[in-house]
């Protein structure tokens, strides 16, 4: 049943991101519901599930919005991977877990998208990043995390113990 209800969180995702939060512009960044997404599902069910969901996250979004297709896949991959991977220390049920998470995550997506962005010649400065946006784009992403981290304890039931 939570396979189910993990594709269509993942389209009800997409459809968010790709209608409503590409659009809407704060002080020239957008806010990304996928990455709290992600950490959510990468939290809540281990590396195998939060890695697969990242990367279908990352290919639909670079199919629908990308200019190049696999970027944001490999790093919703390689981040929802990761945070999965880290059982010690991470306690589910503890929103302030999320909300670390989601904003380094954050950064981290910043930062590979800007060495991405030069390894294929596509000019992003990363001192314009540093300036300002990225701390608004933290904000509003850790902010994001708090209806989903809501929405996922009442609509999933996560594992107690992973091997």
């Amino acid at each position: 049943m939570n396979r189910i209800k993990i594709v269509f969180v993942v389209v009800v995702n997409l459809i968010l991101q790709g209608t409503f939060f590409s659009r809407i512009s704060f002080i020239g960044t957008y806010p990304n519901i996928s990455l709290p997404v992600i950490i959510g599902l990468a939290i809540g069910f281990g590396p195998y599930i939060g890695g697969f969901s990242a990367l279908i996250i990352g290919l639909l979004e670079d199919m629908l919005l990308g200019r190049v297709l696999g970027v944001k896949a490999l790093i919703y991959f390689v981040l929802g991977f990761l945070i999965g991977n880290s059982n010690a220390g991470i306690n589910k049920e503890d929103i302030r877990t999320g909300l670390i998470l989601t904003a380094f995550s954050t950064f981290i997506y910043m930062i590979y998208t800007v060495i991405l962005s030069r390894i294929l010649q596509d000019p992003i400065g990363i001192l314009y990043y540093l300036k300002g946006p990225i701390f608004i784009e933290i904000l509003l992403n850790t902010l994001l995390y708090i209806p989903v981290f809501y929405l996922f304890k009442r609509l999933f039931q996560f594992p107690r113990f992973r091997l």
